[in-house]
């Protein structure tokens, strides 16, 4: 899809139809300010940028009262924002002129979808595809093995680049049996087997007989010398076929690819496709018939459920696996394996199911062996204690446990015919709510593939303008330059802050002063960090304009510089240092990068100078290491405990979220600190009640309220749920939406309310510092 609207997009531009602008106008987002209710800040400025440019060669300035129309027009323009396929939807107040406008229309269709309803972009690129391309181009690729075997030759081998979950020697063996040429030859490259392929490849060549090479991304040298052999050898037996499977690698030689027939196989997408595939190449009828145990069948189709599913959920980014884990066929075959042997050890001996053991060997043995995150191990446990239970065998048990129009059930039947024609009736789209993910997941996957395509593309995209249309790109970057450089907080010194710090309160109570209170060393060290990235940011604007000026070199890096400003990202030397440690935030736009600067910068030199009696609340996302702002506030209240003798190693963090009446203290807490800025994914907080609630229609993200933070000692660590029907959420904080230990901040209870836990850990409920 990428590269076909690529190439639809340079069609345009050499055609006249577009210019470059229209294109970097589509790829290219703004962000920063509010406008109602139900448009967020992005879209708002996105709209902005519209009514600023003009499309075509003519510069059309269609949208140039967008915003005023937007205002006046509040019910029209919000009922397309809300409709689930605006893009086939009549454009308020401008479907007649975009109708008009028959060359340009398409894009600007598709540019206004990208800026109000950025979700839908990537359906809205296939529509223009369709248009300018044609049907084909965006119709799904039929080929088979046959096709394939049929236009491939002695001397033009067929290279499948590998991808994640596909292996086609299952279609190869296939195929070979039609062929007459079953068993083939086949060889795992790697050390030591370039001897074995050569000796195979030359029997194959005398005879006839295919040969499979399998990850030949192991064995480059051999792949030299197999085109060497194609290339020269004068005489090749006419139905010798090569089948080469390699990941993607630059080192592959040129002249083997020319030579290839090059095919790429994606995993099936969808939960019915992915069944399908599983009861089509894996389990068959002999499979169905292993084990003579009534319950063996529903199992079997419980696992391979449960194995589609976590397989599908990847794709949700990373709400819904913190880490995408690979899971492949070999996982569904070892569990099926451990499930045989223990039905037939039941039989055996006459004693029921262990299910704690089958829990445990599925989620935390042969799939679990693959996790390395703390949360995804808790989310994969859950879905087996809902899933491998007795429940599964009762006639009213669904995998869905929400109202649907179908129930994903557990078909009965000793015929594999039985089990296919159920998973022909599976729907081919299916809802997150299967996956225990909230509709908005389904956003969150489409805003994802759109974010991923847009900033490919415009990576790509040529680094100069027409001059007779616009300012060269040095010459935008040197005005961004300047203006970054004129909103750049001054420098701090350090002789300067550090003697701030000594002559300030330490503890409430306490004689404590300057560098002996925990949390001013952690406010020096963050002054510290932010001027090292200040002097960073400051350098690197300034050599840069000197560069564009001729003053000084243009380095590779300063290049490198030059093009993240142009394409307003972050250039990665403020954002990590030389060996690619992270030494400030991240985010995508910089814009987004410097206004966060300037925040943090504006946060330190309160606390600076105003100390912390009239600070209520600390924004948690403005400090650099939030940890260490947590273990000052540890270290801090177990000295205000020195008298009841409590020890740093016996305290732990306790959190609570205050409710309404308490979120505008007037003072700071006598404890602890109060922190503010955070963000809740996969639900949201009722703030009456004091408790989680689903998430609202299209709200991905929601504000938190203000929440205390202090220590206490275990052994008189409280339960946070008391009074309620379920034990609480043990909810993790991310310093971004990219959730991994990396950027585990701490975690927290929260009230499950009306749900079990397990609701809120399949809809990947967390607390995240950025929404970004």
């Amino acid at each position: 899809m990428m590269f076909k609207l690529m190439v639809a997009l340079k069609i345009s531009v050499v055609n006249g139809d577009l210019t470059s602008d229209d294109v970097m106008l589509f790829l290219k987002v703004e962000k920063d300010c509010p406008f109602s209710k139900w448009m967020n800040e992005k879209v708002w400025l996105n709209a902005i940028q519209l009514t600023r440019h003009g499309f075509g060669p003519g510069q059309n300035p269609l949208f140039r009262d967008l915003t005023d129309l937007l205002q006046r027009n509040d019910i029209g323009w919000r009922k397309w924002f809300d409709e689930s396929e605006p893009e086939n939807c009549p454009v308020p107040e401008y479907e007649d002129r975009i109708c008009v406008l028959r060359n340009l229309g398409p894009f600007i269709r598709l540019a206004l979808v990208r800026s109000l309803r950025e979700d839908r972009v990537g359906i809205a690129c296939a529509q223009f595809i369709d248009q300018q391309l044609g049907s084909k181009f965006t119709a799904p690729i039929t080929d088979t093995i046959f096709e394939v075997y049929q236009e491939s030759g002695a001397r033009k081998p067929v290279l499948y680049l590998l991808s994640a979950g596909t292996d086609p020697t299952n279609m190869i063996d296939e195929l070979a049996k039609r062929k007459k040429k079953f068993p083939t030859d086949k060889v795992s490259m790697g050390e030591g087997q370039e001897k074995v392929a050569r000796e195979k490849n030359n029997a194959a060549f005398i005879s006839g007989g295919w040969l499979v090479l399998q990850n030949c991304h192991l064995g480059i040298d051999y792949m030299n010398e197999v085109e060497e052999t194609l290339m020269k050898t004068p005489e090749i037996h006419q139905d010798y076929r090569l089948w080469i499977t390699c990941e993607i690698t630059s080192r592959f030689p040129i002249g083997l690819l020319h030579l290839c027939i090059k095919v790429t196989q994606e995993p099936p997408a969808g939960l019915k496709a992915s069944l399908h595939r599983t009861y089509t190449t894996m389990v068959t009828q002999e499979t169905l018939d292993k084990v003579d145990h009534e319950k063996w069948r529903a199992l079997l189709y419980a696992i391979s459920f449960l194995h589609s599913i976590v397989q599908e959920r990847r794709k949700f980014g990373p709400i819904g696996w913190c880490v995408p884990y690979e899971f492949n066929n070999s996982d569904l075959d070892a569990s099926l394996l451990f499930l045989e042997k223990h039905l037939s050890s039941t039989i055996m001996v006459g004693t029921p199911l262990s299910w704690n053991t089958i829990q445990y060997m599925v989620a935390e043995v042969q799939y679990g062996g693959r996790i390395t995150d703390d949360l995804d191990r808790e989310l994969f446990i859950t879905y087996a204690a809902r899933w491998l239970c007795d429940e599964m065998f009762k006639a009213s048990f669904a995998f869905n446990s929400y109202n649907s129009d179908y129930q994903y059930k557990i078909p009965e039947g000793l015929d594999m015919n039985v089990y296919r024609d159920h998973i022909e009736t599976i729907p081919p789209v299916e809802s997150p709510l299967i996956f225990g993910l909230h509709p908005n997941a389904d956003i969150t996957y489409r805003l994802k593939e759109a974010s991923e395509m847009l900033t490919t593309i415009i990576e790509t995209q040529p680094k100069d303008t027409n001059a007779s249309v616009g300012k060269s790109m040095d010459e935008q970057v040197k005005d961004q330059c300047s203006d970054h450089l004129e909103k750049m907080p001054p420098d701090l010194v350090e002789e300067v802050f550090r003697a701030q710090i000594h002559r300030k309160d330490g503890l409430k109570g306490s004689n404590e002063r300057g560098f002996k209170a925990p949390l001013n060393i952690f406010l020096f060290q963050e002054l510290q960090r932010l001027q090292h990235i200040i002097g960073i940011v400051r350098m690197s604007l300034e050599n840069l304009i000197m560069a564009i000026e001729g003053t000084v070199v243009m380095t590779v890096d300063l290049l490198e510089d030059s093009n993240c400003v142009f394409d307003g990202r972050v250039p990665k030397r403020w954002t990590h240092d030389a060996s690619g440690a992270e030494i400030s935030w991240l985010l995508p736009t910089l814009g987004g990068w410097c206004t966060g600067l300037t925040d943090r910068y504006t946060q330190l030199i309160w606390w600076l100078e105003h100390g912390r009696k009239d600070w209520k609340s600390f924004w948690m996302t403005g400090f650099t290491n939030a940890q260490g702002f947590l273990t000052g506030i540890r270290q801090e209240v177990t000295r205000q405990h020195k008298n009841q003798n409590w020890a740093l190693d016996d305290v732990v963090t306790h959190t609570e979220v205050l409710p309404l009446e308490f979120a505008d203290r007037a003072h700071p807490p006598e404890e602890g600190q109060n922190i503010h800025g955070l963000f809740i994914e996969g639900a949201r907080w009722n703030r009456l009640d004091g408790r989680l609630e689903e998430s609202e229609a299209k709200k991905l993200q929601m504000n938190m309220p203000v929440i205390y933070i202090t220590a206490v000692e275990v052994k008189s660590k409280g339960n946070a749920n008391a009074g309620q029907s379920y034990p609480p959420l043990n909810a993790a904080v991310y310093k971004y939406p990219r959730r991994n230990d990396r950027y585990l901040i701490f975690r927290l209870f929260l009230r499950s309310g009306d749900h079990h836990p397990h609701h809120w850990k399949l809809r990947g409920v967390c607390l995240v510092a950025q929404t970004d």
